[in-house]
C-alpha cells in the first residue's frame, strides 16, 4: 500500500534527475540557490562589486524550492535568460527581429493591438542594435591607418602594431580655446609624473597656445602667442583633464602643462640616435580621442631655408597633421625617437635635443641656447653629384654650408659669407645641423646654466672663395628665446 510502483520511481528519479541538472547549471552561472538552511547572508563577487544576493530569496517566497529549480531549469534548456539586474554578469537576452503572426494579409486592417505591440517590438529591437553597435568589439567606423591600408608595411606590420599599441599609453590629445573658441588641436605625450601630487607633465607643440603665426620662416620669429589660453587634455578611453601651462619655449615651439593623472599612466622610453632611412611611426589623437598612425621614414634630406635646423625631415606621403603635431615619433622597438613639428611637408625635433630641453627646464626652469646668427646646411646631405664637386675642388665632403648670415650679427663681422662652410665648432668635427644643435645646447648643459647672456665659442671655418681655412672667435649671445636672422637688405637710391 505504502509502496512505490516502478513507474512511480522511475518519475521520481527523472524528476531528480531534472532537478539536479538545473542546480548544476545555476550553480556554474553564479547565482544562488534558495535552501532551507539560508542562515547566513554571503557576498558574491560579480564584475569587481561585491553584490547582495539574499533578495532572490524574497523573490521567490511562496514558491517551493523544487519548483523553483524546474522552471530555472526548463528557462536554461530553452536558452532563456532572466534580465532582472540581479546578477551584472548575466548574458543579455537574444537578438530576435520581430514578425508578425503567419497568415497575417498586409492588404487587410490589422489588429490595432498586434499593430501596436509589432511597432514596440520593433523600436526595441533597433534600439539594441544601436546599443550594440556602441561596443569596441563591433564598432566598425574606426579611422584608417597605415597598418591596416599600407601593403608595403606587411613585412612589419605585426611587430609594429604591438609597439605601436604599447605607445599608445602615453599619447595624449590637446585642445585649446580662447573665450570659447576653438583655437587649435595638436597631440601630445607624457613626460614624466609626480605620484604624491598626482599629477603629470605633458609636451607638446607651442602651436597649441600660438594666436598669430605671421609668417612661415621661423627665422623671423613673428609668431605671437598667448599663456592665457584654456587647454583641455584628452586622454585615452575618453576622459579629458584641464592642462595648466608651466612653460613655453619659442625656438623649439615647446610648450609643457600639468595635469591631473591616473597613476598607472605609463612614461616613454628615448632612444638619441636616429638615423636616416629609418622606419618611424607618427602618433597622435583625433577629436575622439581615437589613435591616429603615419608611417614614413627618416629621410636624407636638410630642412628647408624656412624651418629651424635642428629639424628632420620624414620621407612619406603628403598628409595633413592636423592631429599628430606635436605627438611622438617612435621607432620600431617602441622608442620615443622625436617629436612631431608642424611642417607640412613633415618634420620632427630629435630625442637628441629633446632631453636636452627637458634636462635643462626640469633642472632651470628655462631653456636657453647660444645664438649664432647663420643657417645651415649638411653638405652629407646633399646630392651625391653636388657633393662630388664639392670635393674634386675643395677637397672636403663634410662640414656645414652657409645658408644665410643674419645682418649685422657677429657672424657677419667676423667676415663669414653665405656659402663659406664651418668645419668645426669648439674643437669639434660637425657634419649635421641636429650635431651642431646639440653641441649649443651641451655647452648650457655642461655649465649647469650658470652662463652670462654672452660666449664665446671657437669655430673654424672654409672659406671657398680664398680656399682658405681660418679660426675665428664668434661671441654669441644665449638666450631663451626664438633665434632672429634677419634679412639683409639695402635701399635703392
Amino acid at each position: 500500500m505504502f509502496g512505490m510502483t516502478t513507474r512511480s520511481r522511475g518519475r521520481e528519479q527523472q524528476q531528480s534527475s531534472r532537478s539536479k541538472s538545473a542546480r548544476n547549471k545555476l550553480d556554474g552561472s553564479g547565482e544562488r540557490l534558495p535552501s532551507e538552511g539560508y542562515g547566513k547572508r554571503k557576498k558574491t563577487k560579480l564584475d569587481g562589486i561585491s553584490r547582495r544576493v539574499s533578495s532572490e530569496r524574497s523573490s521567490k517566497k511562496g514558491k517551493s524550492r523544487q519548483d523553483w529549480l524546474e522552471k530555472k531549469a526548463k528557462k536554461i534548456n530553452r536558452g532563456e535568460e532572466e534580465d532582472d539586474g540581479s546578477c551584472s554578469s548575466a548574458v543579455s537576452s537574444p537578438l530576435r527581429e520581430p514578425y508578425m503572426p503567419d497568415g497575417t494579409e498586409l492588404s487587410k486592417p490589422i489588429d490595432s493591438a498586434i499593430s501596436d505591440k509589432y511597432r514596440d517590438m520593433q523600436e526595441e529591437y533597433y534600439a539594441k542594435i544601436a546599443r550594440q553597435m556602441k561596443m569596441p568589439t563591433l564598432f566598425p567606423h574606426t579611422p584608417p591607418n597605415c597598418l591596416v591600408n599600407d601593403p608595403t608595411l606587411l613585412h612589419i606590420r605585426e611587430p609594429a602594431r604591438k609597439v605601436v599599441l604599447c605607445a599608445a599609453q602615453f599619447v595624449v590629445g590637446l585642445s585649446s580655446s580662447i573665450d570659447g573658441e576653438p583655437l587649435a588641436w595638436c597631440s601630445g605625450f607624457w613626460m614624466d609624473l609626480d605620484s604624491e601630487k598626482r599629477t603629470g607633465t605633458v609636451v607638446t607643440t607651442a602651436h597649441l597656445i600660438c594666436t598669430k603665426w605671421a609668417s612661415p620662416d621661423a627665422w623671423l620669429c613673428k609668431d605671437e602667442y598667448a599663456s592665457d589660453v584654456k587647454v583641455t587634455v584628452h586622454l585615452r578611453g575618453g576622459a579629458v583633464a584641464k592642462g595648466c601651462l608651466l612653460y613655453h619655449q619659442k625656438h623649439y615651439n615647446l610648450a609643457f602643462f600639468r595635469v591631473k593623472m591616473d597613476p598607472s599612466i605609463q612614461l616613454p622610453s628615448y632612444s638619441d640616435k636616429v638615423e636616416c632611412a629609418q622606419d618611424i611611426f607618427e602618433l597622435g589623437r583625433d577629436e575622439s580621442a581615437k589613435l591616429v598612425i603615419h608611417h614614413g621614414r627618416v629621410e636624407y634630406s636638410n630642412p628647408n631655408i624656412y624651418e629651424r635646423y635642428h629639424h628632420m625631415r620624414i620621407q612619406g606621403s603628403h598628409r595633413d597633421r592636423e592631429y599628430d603635431n606635436g605627438g611622438p615619433v617612435i621607432d620600431l622597438d617602441g622608442k620615443v625617437v622625436g617629436m612631431i613639428d608642424s611642417c607640412p611637408e613633415g618634420s620632427f625635433i630629435p630625442s637628441s635635443v629633446l632631453l636636452k630641453c627637458f634636462h635643462l627646464w626640469r633642472n632651470f626652469g628655462r631653456i636657453r641656447r647660444p645664438h649664432l646668427g647663420l643657417k645651415f646646411s649638411a653638405i652629407s646631405l646633399l646630392n651625391p653629384v653636388q657633393v662630388e664637386d664639392i670635393l674634386i675642388e675643395h677637397k672636403i665632403n663634410e662640414g656645414l654650408i652657409v645658408e644665410e648670415v643674419s645682418a649685422g650679427s657677429p657672424a657677419e663681422r667676423c667676415g663669414i659669407r653665405v656659402g663659406d662652410v664651418v668645419e668645426c665648432f669648439d674643437g669639434k668635427c660637425v657634419s649635421t645641423s641636429v650635431e651642431l644643435e646639440n653641441m649649443l645646447l651641451s655647452i648650457v648643459v655642461n655649465s649647469g646654466d650658470g652662463l652670462n647672456s654672452d660666449l664665446d665659442v671657437e669655430i673654424q671655418v672654409y672659406f671657398p672663395r680664398r680656399y682658405l681655412r681660418r679660426i675665428k672667435i664668434l661671441t654669441v649671445n644665449i638666450s631663451e628665446d626664438g633665434e632672429f636672422v634677419a634679412r639683409a637688405s639695402r635701399l635703392v637710391t
